[in-house]
This record gives structure tokens, sequence and C-alpha cells, in this order.
């Protein structure tokens, strides 16, 4: 089994050669790898969010929603008070407040017209050692425990995201001990298969064989008044997380595939408000570390879950040229890795590295372990003074 990403460059040279030589054996262009494409991720808000506020806090009360929790925070940069959602409980509380959110993998199958090329998360791929991304992302520490080390602090057994969330407030939490968790619970679905109109789709050619490169707001209209509905039969609704898994395949945005290449998003809609998050996991060996998609957007859908949680404004880091105002948590580590970490299945997986709340708000001390602002110490400062 690969694990790390050095092992898995090794492998590449070997497991890459069959790949291509059945690629080449199909009828099927070169492709193209423009050198311009740069790998980054979206959020697409909740429309009319803040005048729905009341409307979201009912639903999250009476369980027709996912549960959430609010905070008010005022930042010592510029002396506003901000106010956001996040999932789960407060906490603020100090006590045992443990939430589990069910959460619905769906392995999407992508069918791209221009090449008839297929892109099946439950298929064995010769990239990943004949594994399929499928099993590689629900045996991964998203889905299941394993033993957490943040900044020097050992912040408990549990989930990837959960453990992040604990250190996020971990002033607050260290005296609770291993009794505060925000959780997912697994439930995976068959895939669904989808095919991708010419208008909407190309094939590219990575170093590991195809990817997929596909309009983003096509597929979020799909989603939106599509494929979710068509999975209430299956469970999935308004209370849990649907995560649309996707074997290479990246979005590009504004109806151009140069404007390329977002590699996952979170996003809500609908009344009650359904969250939900697609993901891709890289076998291509050209955009991101096999995990690393799904903890950016699984930690930043638990922490700004309509994406509309306000920051001061911060910029000029990560994916971010210029300046964003929100509490997306990957954003400013895009492409910052955590320590690798190796579950049961014997492969050695690569979250990403995120950022804490006191980053953003400018607390100071942070209220993170080692007083540190993000978990794996690559912040030892807050975001710094407004952007502008």
């Amino acid at each position: 089994m690969k694990s790390g990403f050095l092992l898995f460059l090794c492998l590449v040279a070997v497991a890459c050669a069959a790949a291509q030589a059945a690629f080449a054996q199909e009828a099927k262009p070169a492709g193209r790898t423009p050198p311009s494409f740069k790998p980054k991720f979206a959020v697409r808000p909740l429309k009319n969010a803040h005048a729905r506020m009341a409307e979201i806090r009912t639903e999250s009360s009476t369980s027709t929603t996912i549960p959430l929790w609010n905070y008010r925070v005022v930042s010592p940069i510029d002396g506003h008070t901000y106010s956001g959602m996040m999932v789960g409980r407060s906490p603020f509380f100090h006590g045992a407040r443990t939430t589990t959110v069910t959460s619905y993998v769906v392995p999407v199958r992508l069918t791209f017209s221009d090449t008839g090329f297929v892109f099946d998360p439950t298929a064995p791929d010769g990239c990943i050692n004949n594994d399929t991304v499928e099993s590689l992302t629900t045996n991964s520490p998203i889905f299941l425990n394993a033993s957490f080390i943040m900044n020097g602090v050992n912040v408990g057994t549990t989930q990837y995201i959960d453990a992040f969330q604990r250190a996020n407030f971990w002033a607050d939490l260290s005296a609770t001990g291993n009794r505060y968790h925000a959780l997912l619970s697994l439930t995976t679905l068959s895939a669904v298969s989808v095919t991708v109109p010419v208008a909407n789709g190309v094939t590219e050619f990575g170093f590991c064989g195809y990817y997929g490169n596909m309009d983003i707001n096509w597929w979020d209209n799909y989603v939106q008044t599509t494929l979710i509905p068509s999975l209430a039969g299956k469970g999935v609704n308004a209370t849990n997380l649907p995560i649309f898994l996707f074997d290479s395949v990246v979005m590009y945005e504004n109806g151009d595939p140069n404007q390329c290449c977002v590699l996952g998003y979170h996003s809500a809609y609908s009344s009650p408000v359904q969250t939900y998050s697609v993901i891709d996991f890289d076998t291509s060996a050209t955009w991101s570390l096999d995990i690393s998609v799904a903890s950016h957007e699984v930690g930043e859908w638990m922490n700004d879950p309509l994406g509309t949680n306000p920051t001061p404004p911060w910029g000029n880091i990560g994916q971010v040229s210029g300046c964003q105002g929100n509490l997306e948590v990957g954003d400013p580590l895009s492409g910052t890795y955590f320590t690798p970490v190796t579950m049961p299945n014997g492969f050695t997986y690569n979250p990403q590295e995120l950022a804490f709340f006191s980053w953003f708000y400018r607390q100071s001390p942070s209220i993170g372990p080692g007083g540190l602002f993000s978990n794996n110490g690559t912040f030892s400062t807050d975001a710094g003074p407004v952007c502008r």
C-alpha cells in the first residue's frame, strides 16, 4: 500500500506506466496540461443568509437542519463584533457536548462526453495500487479515529476534523478532558452516474493518466436541482451532510476551462437549509494528495457551514491573492499539509493543515494549543493588520 508523498512519487513510475499504457490503447486525444492552471478551493454561500438567520436558528433548534451553534466575538484588530454559526454545539460551556452528524458519501461516476472517459471512484485504480478512491476515503481519518498531537498537545483519539475543532477552542476545552466532540457518522451510498456534456467538461492529461475538468456552475446546478432531490429516498436531507466524491475530476469557473482548477467546495441552499460538500481525491498525481481536499472542505463546512461567517479582512496568503473576509479555515493554508497519519488499512494520509479561530479574529494569546494559530504550527502569529 502506498504511504506518503515520496513513496507516491516513487511508485508513479511503475503504476503510471501501466495505467498510461492502458489509456494509450483507447481512442482518446492526448489531452493538454495548461501551465497556468492553479489548484484552489471555493465556497458557494447560502443566498440571502443574513436575512434568514432567525429562520435557520429555528430550523436547527427543531432538528430540521444540521445542529448549529452561534458565536459572537469582538476582534481587537478593529474593535468590531463578529457573529456567525458553526456545526455542533458551543465549546464555551465546558461540558460534555458531543454532536454527531450523519454524513453520506456519494461516489460520483463521471463520464466525459468529449472522450467517453469514465472517472469512477469505485473502480480499482492503477495509480493507487488498484485500490479505490471510495475505499481510501471512507477508511481515512476524516471518518475513522486516529490519535492526534497538535502543536505538541494530545487533543485526543478521534476524527481529524473533530480533533481540529477541539484544538480550535483548546483553552476552553482542555479542562473538560475528552468530553467535547463534533463527529461525522458515515454512510456510504452506491455510486451515481452522471454524463458531462461536451459543452461542460473536457478531459485533460495529468502526471498519472487523465483527469476531468468540469464546469462548476453546470455541476452545482445539477447537484441542487437533480442529484440531492434524487437521493431523498436514501436518507439524504437537510439534517445530514452529503459529500460528493470524485476520482480525479476538478472544476473550472466562469464557463472557461482555462479558469481551473477548483479541487472542492462546500455550499448551502434551500429551506430548511441543506449543506453539502464536493471533494476530489486526485489519483492523476497532478493537483493534491489523497484526503487533503476532504480535510479542507469538511473543516470549512464545520466552521462556516453557510459560507457566510464574517471575519476582519485577511489575505495575500495561501490560495488568496488580495483580501478575503470569511472563516474559511483551509484557504490560508491551501497546499500545506498536517503531519501524515497512517491508518489500519496501511495507507498514510495527508490531511491539510488548518487555521484556528484565533488567527482570523486576531485573538492574543491564541486559544489554540501551544499558543499557536494553526494546528501544525505553521502560523505562529495571527492574520495581522486588516487587509486593504
